[in-house]
């Protein structure tokens, strides 16, 4: 067994090398590129569209949304005592804004649970839908500067910390200190929905 895996071990390279060799003869030199680069970034592309797919799941379906306009994440470490903080904005689409704007908070009390929730674990799972401004949970003290709630302290709560774009900073904070935006709490994140904005922010810490 240990000879045929020694066997094996040479013979597939040299096998690969061998097509790469006959394909380059055989096909012309833009098409053989052409064909390489497609190999080469095949891997790539499905885990990016896998990572979009993953972030998407943050919402609930029901919010229509099918985009990312903005994110921002880190992590430091990885397994069980790995930390990471993030910060996504998606644009709500202009039919779901009206209709949370014309039911308000029974928009979220009538919500559909995900059909894939099982398949997404916790992703786009929220419950206590409450509108804002945001309150002052124990873990996230208003800011002692501004005297309003900040993304920042939310963000930053263990000490993980992000630099936020300001204009984007700005635009959150205000959504989450004035009124007509609903928010609620994941098992991991905040979501808030903003119709007015027409869009939806996702912030977590850990």
């Amino acid at each position: 067994m240990n000879y045929l895996i020694l066997a094996l071990t040479l013979i597939i390279p040299l096998l690969i090398i061998a097509g790469i060799v006959y394909l380059y003869k055989k096909l012309s030199r833009r098409t053989f590129i052409l064909l390489a680069l497609t190999l080469a970034g095949g891997p790539y592309l499905a885990y990016k569209l896998y990572e979009r797919q993953f972030m998407l799941e943050a919402v609930p379906d029901a919010l229509g949304v099918t985009s990312i306009v903005y994110q921002n994440e880190e992590s430091w470490g990885f397994g069980p005592g790995g930390n990471e903080s993030g910060i996504r904005l998606y644009p709500l689409p202009d039919a779901t804004a009206q209709l949370i704007k014309k039911r308000g908070m029974d928009f979220f009390k009538d919500m559909p649970a995900n059909q894939d929730q099982q398949s997404r674990d916790w992703r786009g799972s929220y419950e206590n839908w409450a509108a804002t401004p945001i309150a002052s949970p124990e873990s996230w003290a208003v800011n002692n500067e501004s005297g309003r709630m900040d993304i920042d302290d939310y963000i930053c709560t263990y000490g993980y910390c992000l630099t936020i774009k300001p204009s984007v900073a700005v635009e959150a904070n205000a959504i989450i200190n004035s009124p007509g935006s609903y928010y609620a709490y994941g098992r991991i994140g905040l979501i808030v929905v903003s119709p007015e904005k027409k869009l939806v922010l996702y912030l977590y810490n850990g």
